[in-house]
């Protein structure tokens, strides 16, 4: 029972949270919304994973091929029986479907992502951590977009038809004075934040990152490449002494370039957005109306343009992430990072590891959907218009 268990533990987890929603939805309008956007989401990760290792099929030869051509560059002769012999033993003399079948079931069964031909092992082995590093770094040039764009973007929105000057002949000079010395600052803040975010759909994350490693040569600096400096890469975090503050300083010294690099592009795409939503919100007959009411300065901005403007970025959360995935690659490489996606470029153009990609951009897959099911049931139960849209009450 025990061995059963462990073999299909992934299976029951799906199973489990289907059962809950599935009773839950019985006596709730909300909970039958969830339940049916978990069954979307299921079907469209199968769905997603037919396309992907379909895809993979596209490649040109195959691992036992890549296999069987690297023993003929050690000397050995290699004939068509031998790559016959290793299609046979790796399983790739079968039909697609097959194939595709029994990879779903194993990932379905027990979160089983195939077996890696270039690196002879598991692919969950051969990911280890790089996933996650690739997760984290995603996830974190996520926020730092988020964190700039959205305060950024309110601003400028929200100077976009401000003067430069106070010519109000109710405050005193001095009044005057001061509050043309805000808009002057706040209208400079503005200009600039419209510039950066030009440059940011305009420049290329790759030509950033070499742009920021030649800063570092010219200034004689050691470059930001990599995660650690060649002196802390073999240190332990935790030794004898304690923790390792230095390893964490160095780290951090090097973290920062593809947090910034990859985010560059979201920060400036997603602050064009806010601002347009908060601009087209403010000019809505229900702001007129509130300032009618009285209603001035933050108090109107944050309780009607802003308010109603923030809902539609977490509809956005899923393809920031996969533009942001998209971009690190190349960043990848630039910077000399060995996560996911460096190992995605390797196994597509280099060793034609079908498994090992294929697994890769399902996992990518997985996330993006699983940020959208999720964003999906918040705005569902925090936002009345959604809820009144898909639950007609």
């Amino acid at each position: 029972m025990t061995d059963f268990l462990a073999n299909t533990w992934l299976l029951w987890i799906l199973l489990s949270v289907a059962a809950v929603l599935f009773w839950r939805s019985r006596s709730s309008q909300y909970f039958q919304y969830v339940f049916n956007r978990y069954l979307l989401a299921l079907l469209t990760l199968l769905i997603v994973s037919g396309i992907v290792f379909s895809l993979m099929e596209v490649l040109p030869g195959d691992c036992a091929e890549k296999y069987i051509a690297y023993k003929n560059t050690q000397g050995e002769t290699i004939t068509q029986a031998d790559i016959d012999a290793e299609r046979a033993r790796m399983g790739l003399d079968r039909s697609l479907a097959v194939r595709w079948g029994s990879w779903v079931t194993d990932l379905t069964l027990r979160g089983d992502l195939g077996f890696s031909c270039a690196k002879r092992q598991s692919v969950n082995l051969a990911l280890g951590e790089r996933f996650w590093m690739s997760l984290g770094f995603c996830l974190a040039g996520l926020l730092f977009a988020y964190l700039i764009a959205v305060p950024f973007g309110i601003l400028s929105a929200y100077m976009i038809n401000k003067p430069w000057v106070d010519t109000n002949p109710q405050h005193s000079p001095r009044e005057r004075a001061f509050n043309t010395l805000g808009l002057v600052v706040n209208k400079v803040l503005d200009l600039v934040l419209r510039v950066v975010s030009y440059l940011g759909l305009a420049l290329p994350n790759f030509l950033l990152a070499l742009t920021i490693i030649l800063l570092y040569v010219f200034a004689g600096e050691p470059m930001p490449t990599g995660l650690y400096s060649e002196q802390w890469r073999t240190v332990p975090w935790f030794s004898d002494e304690g923790f390792s503050f230095g390893k964490l300083n160095d780290f951090l010294g090097h973290i920062w370039l593809p947090i910034f690099v990859i985010g560059w592009s979201a920060t400036a795409l997603q602050l064009q957005t806010v601002r347009a939503l908060v601009v087209d919100e403010s000019n809505k007959l229900y702001v007129d109306a509130a300032r009618a009411r009285g209603v001035q300065g933050v108090a109107l901005w944050a309780g009607y343009p802003v308010r109603h403007s923030i809902s539609p970025l977490f509809n956005s959360v899923g393809f920031d992430f996969q533009r942001i995935f998209n971009d690190l690659p190349i960043v990848a490489m630039v910077i000399g990072l060995t996560d996911a996606a460096a190992l995605l470029i390797e196994a597509l153009s280099m060793t034609n590891d079908q498994e090992l990609a294929a697994a890769i951009l399902f996992l990518v897959a997985l996330v993006v959907i699983s940020m959208n099911f999720v964003t999906d049931i918040v705005l569902a139960a925090i936002d009345p218009r959604v809820r009144k849209s898909v639950l007609g009450s």
